[in-house]
Parts: structure tokens; sequence; C-alpha cells
């Protein structure tokens, strides 16, 4: 069968949630993973099982807290976002959040396992036998295009990477559910199938997105895993230097703000800000030692921390000696990573993107976060969306008599082209590293037009490369569609605010800012719209509230 009520795009826990709602709704429905579900942390899981930080505790623990606030929640979600988060989508969130107390204790108790224990596991376990049983999965499958007519979403056109094999999976409703854009940039926390699929569907099939140069950047450990580690503690930052030996932080402090000051702000919060005076530093100078060619071998600074006995005493140092990281015995290795992406493609409280038939969950969903997140809403945000998707796509479902089935094209991947897989993963690699050089960390006219420029190149040498230059592989077009709309909105925002920093508009705008609105037109071009969400912003409010640390 090739039609279905529902098919859901994704195998993490927003997919398997939106399934087994769509499921509960009696909606006929169809499961597309890139790899096997439940293969946490591998293909087909992301961001809910990556499992690279001891502190992947999820907000439940706020609900079993007595003291916990619903409305202070709510403003220090608000507060995070600086002017460019919708305050309907997160008064939303901690409404339907708060109606989880009931299970806050059960979803609890799975997180009592220390070392390697990835933070979505048990909660996409739970829901794999009945999405089992009652959809029709297709793992080792990538979703390569929606099938759209009118604005009106018929299906997913799909790849079977065995086999090599374009089908089509026509559906009254699609939900995407395929997570963040980390495999943009070449140094990530993720695993490679978390490649910002989600938003190249939408964006090429009509949707809108929001706020995606809005991202959480955090130190990561460089080898021989990536890792997010942690610094709570000033004395965790006091031996810092690059592979010359030598200590780089004050080189890089403008007068006025000391090394002190620096560290002082960076163990306030986890993720790179620049919503603070000094903090920013710490992040510029590792990017720059690396760039000016002083990094370790493995492409990042030393964090030397053999003279901290309390960091062997943390389960951060537990976890990462499971991944082959011993803080004990080495300098650890430490570069600048991508974490995950605030934005997503437009939706309203139903889930509902801007194309009718089209819904969004997890991290595909924008409107939850804006330039600053705090931590641990990402797995209660796939649940409430997950589920609110699967159950509004399965009453769409029922409105609708026909699918449509469009004509279609068939679809390459890159291991679909032996003798030109080298060279496409080559230009794979160059589109993330430039992206990480040009677009993460430090970015300004300069960088931005150059990745745009380098991205231009890439499209063209592939189109000279391809056998058939009218069909790139899938992986390379949705990177070189993302990057293309990543270039825009980032060259719109002149100035810094959040985790987005402009070395050339290094202030925040003094007005309340407003939000970047992305489209992508059938010929690929980018257009951009500005929209005030938060009218009701001061832009006066920077600081966290000092209860805990934030990201």
């Amino acid at each position: 069968m090739d039609q279905f009520d529902v098919v859901v795009v994704g195998g993490g826990l927003a997919g398997v949630c939106a399934a087994e709602q769509a499921l509960r709704s009696g909606a006929e429905t169809a499961l597309v993973s890139k790899g096997e579900i439940g293969e946490i942390g591998v293909r087909g899981a992301g961001a809910s099982g990556c499992g690279t930080t001891e502190w992947g505790v999820p907000s439940f623990y706020r609900l079993l807290d007595e003291s916990f606030d619903a409305d202070d929640f709510r403003d220090m979600i608000i507060n995070a976002g600086l002017g460019v988060v919708e305050r309907d989508m997160v008064s939303f969130f901690v409404e339907e959040f708060v109606k989880m107390k009931s299970s806050a204790e059960d979803i609890m108790n799975c997180y009592q396992r220390p070392g390697t224990f990835s933070p979505g596991t048990p909660l996409v376990r739970a829901c794999l036998d009945s999405v089992r049983k009652g959809a029709k999965v297709h793992c080792r499958t990538t979703a390569a295009q929606l099938l759209v007519k009118d604005n009106v979403c018929h299906g997913v056109l799909c790849v079977d990477e065995c086999t090599g094999e374009t089908f089509p999976l026509y559906g009254k409703a699609v939900i995407l559910a395929a997570g963040g854009d980390a495999g943009l940039f070449s140094v990530n926390v993720h695993p490679e199938c978390v490649s910002g699929d989600g938003y190249a569907l939408g964006l090429n099939g009509g949707a809108e997105a929001i706020n995606l140069e809005f991202m959480q950047i955090f130190t990561t450990t460089a080898a021989p895993t990536r890792n997010l580690i942690h610094f709570v503690k000033e004395e965790y930052l006091s031996n810092l230097y690059n592979s010359e030996e030598g200590e780089f932080l004050p080189r890089y402090l403008p007068e006025g703000i000391t090394r002190e000051e620096c560290i002082r702000e960076n163990i306030l919060h986890a993720p790179f800000s620049v919503r603070d005076r000094a903090s920013r530093y710490l992040a510029i100078g590792i990017v720059e030692e690396i760039k000016a060619g002083r990094a370790t071998p493995s492409g990042g600074i030393y964090v030397d921390l053999r003279n901290c006995p309390s960091f062997r005493d943390t389960a951060q140092h537990q976890f990462l000696l499971g991944r082959g990281v011993d803080a004990s015995q080495y300098p650890v290795e430490v570069t600048m990573g991508f974490q995950c992406c605030n934005g997503g493609l437009r939706v309203n409280r139903n889930m509902e993107t801007t194309v009718a038939g089209l819904y969004a969950a997890g991290e595909n969903a924008g409107g939850l976060h804006g330039a600053d997140r705090i931590g641990g809403n990402m797995l209660a945000g796939c649940m409430i969306s997950g589920r609110i998707a699967g159950e509004q796509a399965a009453a769409y479902a029922q409105t609708c008599a026909t699918v449509e089935k469009l004509p279609y094209q068939p679809k390459m991947l890159i291991a679909g082209a032996p003798g030109l897989a080298s060279k496409y993963a080559h230009l794979v690699m160059e589109i993330r590293q430039s992206a990480w050089d040009d677009l993460l960390v430090i970015k300004s006219k300069s960088s931005i037009n150059s990745f745009h420029d380098r991205i231009e190149e890439i499209a063209e040498e592939a189109r000279v490369t391809a056998n058939d230059p009218a069909s790139l592989p899938v992986e390379l077009e949705n990177l070189l569609a993302l990057g293309k709309a990543l270039a825009r909105t980032t060259l719109e925002r002149e100035e810094s605010r959040g985790g987005f920093y402009r070395d050339d508009c290094p202030d925040s705008s003094p007005d309340i800012p407003e939000a970047h609105i992305l489209a992508m037109s059938e010929e690929g071009e980018v257009s951009l719209r500005k929209e005030i969400l938060d009218p009701q912003w001061n832009p006066g409010s920077r600081n966290m509230l000092d209860k805990e640390r934030w990201g």
C-alpha cells in the first residue's frame, strides 16, 4: 500500500509520538526513518537519543517541585527568547507541559542511570511496540521531497537506502519530525543523520521557516568523541592553552574586560551567548586560535583539568570516561560545536505549517525558542508537539476524501552514485566546514558572503560533476538549500542577540527585534520578511533569572 492517512518523517521521539497518536486516532499511518527506529544515537533517532551530555535531564523535574510556578516558568522561556519568541506558543507549551504532571515521576525515574545512558532512549522505546505493530514502517529510507500541489501536501517521495529505489508514500497529511540541522556544521554533537532534512523538505515544499539563524553553540570535546562539556566552576577554566602551549584568552579580551570576568560569566550558563558582557570571548578565542593554525591535533584547544580534583567527583567525569575522555590523565581537547537550532518551520497551536496538510513536530517545529533557550524543554517539546501533530493530522485526514497522486522524478542518494560518491561526499564536507568557519560562532558580512559564494560554487561544481545536472543527491541538495536559506537570514540580522554574534555588529538592537520569516520559491530563491513576534518585549530586559544555571 502506498496511500495513507498520515505519513510521519522521522524516527526520533517526536516522530514516534506523532505516529503513535495518529494510530490512536484511527489513522492509517506510515513512518519513514533514515535508520532502524529504536537505534538511538546511531541513525534514525537524533537529538532524542544522542547521549552527548550527562546533563541531559528533561524539565519534567520541575513538575515534581512543589514550588513550581507555571507563570514563572513561562516568563523564563520568554526572557530567554530576547524578543524573538512567540508568547502564544510559549504559553501553549507551558499549559500542555503542566498537564503532564501525573506522568512526570515515571518519566524522571528513567533518568536515574548514570554514564552512557542516552536521554531519549526510554521515551522512544515506550512508543515502539505500538508503532511497529500499527504503522507501516520504512526503515533505512530517506524522505527526499514533499509532494505538493497548489500549497497542499499529498505525500512524500522516498528513496530506499539499500536498493536506491525511489517510491512515493501518498498521504492525506504529512508530519515532519526529522530533527534539526546539526549536520550542516562540521563540528556538532549529533548523529550524522541529523542533517536538516525536515527544514529543507519544508522550505522546498513551500512552508515558511522562522528563527533559523538562532542556535545553541556549546564547548565540546574534540577527541576521541564529541560530547558537550560543561564548565561549572571557575577552576575548570583556569588552565587553557593552544597547541604551542601558550595561553591565548587574554589576546581576545577587549580593554576593560578581565580574564576572571570572562570565566566567571561562562560558568553561569552552558551555551554561547552575548546577553552578558564578557563570556563570549572564550568561544571567540577558541575559534580564532583554531582558525589561526594553533589548534590541537584534533582541531581544538587544550583545557587541563588534571589539577581539578573536584572535576573527578562529578557525573560528568564518569560520563566522559565512558567515551574515552580521561580528564584526570591528560588535557582535554575542546572546540566549539553546534548543539541545536532555536527555530524551525512556522507552526500554529495545531502544529500546522503554512502548507495545507503539512505538520511539524520536535525540532522541525519553530516558535518555542528564541535567541536563547533554557535547557531541558526539548524532550517535553517533542512529546507535546508530536502528540498534537499526530492528533491534528489524523483529524485533517478525515476531512480529505482522496489523495492526489502527483507525478514525480526519481531521486538519488550519494551512495547511489558509486562512481561519484567520493566527490559528492567531499562537497558535503566542504559545505559543513565552510558553515562552521563562517556561520557558527563568529559571523560578519564578509564571512556570510564568503559562505554564500562557496555554496554557489559547490552547487555549480556538483552540477558539472553529475551525470544528470538536473538531479543532485538528496543529501547535497538539502544542504545547499538549507545553507542558502541560513546565509540569507544571517546576513539580514545586523545585530548580535543571544546565541547569534556578528563581529561587525556586536551590539543588540535597542528596539523590539523583528523575527525573520523565510520562504523558498520553486526555483530555489529565498525570500525573507520581517515580523515583530513579541510587541510586549522590553528591550531593557536582558538578564536571565538567577535561580539556576541556564542553557
